[in-house]
């Protein structure tokens, strides 16, 4: 008797639980709903979108390539780095430069500037721009110097990154 009691409180136990994870599954799911996305969403046509989002994963690369320099004490690689692939004359930054709706960036930059506000390719030169400022001072950077000048103007880097992330959205 004992041990049908025991399997029915078990049993009891086990579907107040699965009743309890459901409820906050509902819950989790009306909440996100009830939260709107109030960034401003970017309509962007499906290549280009591709296109967008790989070049932001390529500064996510950058900026991991350019830790893993630093970490190394190599301020030099990390300069380069950032100068060929996030700097203000990398080819990333044509879509974000001031002339880039006049076509004078190339075809693909002048799409893309198309479809992007001002606002947000204003923040993406700023990125630019910051990354830019941050390879003149790491390849100021000797072995074992001082990284606290360099990672200051690195973390302006991902600020601006942030402030566009947390505006925009591409659609």
């Amino acid at each position: 008797m004992r041990k049908i009691m025991y399997a029915a409180a078990a049993l009891a136990l086990a579907a107040a639980g699965t009743a309890v994870a459901e409820d906050h599954h509902d819950h989790m799911e009306m909440m996100s709903k009830m939260v709107k996305d109030a960034r401003i969403e970017v309509d962007v046509p499906g290549p280009m979108k591709a296109k967008m989002l790989a070049n932001m994963r390529g500064h996510q690369e950058a900026v991991a390539e350019i830790l893993a320099a630093l970490g190394k004490g190599d301020g030099a690689a990390a300069a380069k780095i950032a100068d060929a692939r996030l700097g203000a004359n990398s080819p990333g930054a044509a879509a974000c430069r001031p002339d880039a709706k006049s076509g004078a960036q190339g075809d693909m930059p002048m799409m893309m500037a198309s479809h992007m506000p001002d606002e947000m390719r204003a923040l993406g030169m700023t990125m630019h721009m910051q990354a830019t400022k941050f390879a003149e001072e790491a390849a100021k950077v000797k072995q074992g110097g001082d990284l606290r000048p360099a990672l200051a103007e690195l973390g302006q880097v991902v600020q601006a990154c942030n402030a566009c992330h947390a505006a925009y959205r591409l659609d």
